[in-house]
């Protein structure tokens, strides 16, 4: 029986696509690119192709041009998604929920600021543990805090890498949600292939 869901954040709760339209663009602006001859979509491009091939995106781009110069990340750019909180505010009656997260610190700082932190009850994430997704351990902690067998709970999350296989790896069920760059890779086998598919967070809301 399902007795909690845990959420990826990026491209999952929230929209990353204007901070990494941004951090192209700025990207571009540097002299290192200027002197390739690289525009702003030039960069998002091969982010795109590093995604898909599941390589580590932004240091994937940065290698192959030998860029010294990086633009950062800024949080500052994400937005929730619309259809996130009622969705939260739904399954929180039903379920117990989660975040497992590749992320820097203030986490839980930022859910506070999108006004989400309340539906959850756990909150694991890269900066605090010290495992960065796809290593499965960072799972195996997560179900450890809540107190939870793997087999009732479910990881939901935008990458098959990082969020469906390692999941199932533990004996999680999972569900794909086919936003952002993760919407470009495609299964490779069982290992990988999520238990549902969908197209927004609102269609959890038929599952679950």
């Amino acid at each position: 029986m399902t007795r909690i869901l845990f959420f990826d954040m990026g491209y999952t709760l929230v929209d990353e696509g204007e901070v990494w339209q941004r951090r192209c663009i700025e990207q571009a602006a540097t002299e290192e690119a200027r002197a390739l001859g690289l525009s702003a979509r030039d960069i998002f491009r091969e982010i795109e192709n590093a995604s898909s091939a599941r390589l580590p995106q932004y240091r994937t781009v940065a290698k192959k041009f030998g860029f010294t110069q990086v633009a950062p990340y800024r949080h500052e750019f994400e937005r929730l998604y619309d259809d996130a909180p009622q969705v939260l505010s739904a399954l929180a009656r039903k379920y117990s929920l989660g975040v497992i997260a590749n992320q820097t610190d203030g986490l839980c700082n930022r859910l506070e600021n999108f006004g989400i932190r309340r539906y959850f009850s756990h909150v694991i994430s890269s900066w605090d543990t010290g495992i960065m997704k796809p290593d499965p351990r960072i799972y195996t902690l997560a179900l450890e805090a809540a107190g939870c067998a793997a087999h009732d709970a479910v990881m939901i999350g935008d990458r098959l890498d990082n969020d469906v296989a390692p999941a199932k790896s533990v004996g999680m069920q999972t569900v794909w949600v086919r936003q952002g760059f993760g919407r470009l890779q495609n299964p490779l086998g069982e290992a990988d292939t999520p238990d549902y598919r969908i197209e927004s967070l609102s269609q959890l809301l038929k599952i679950f």
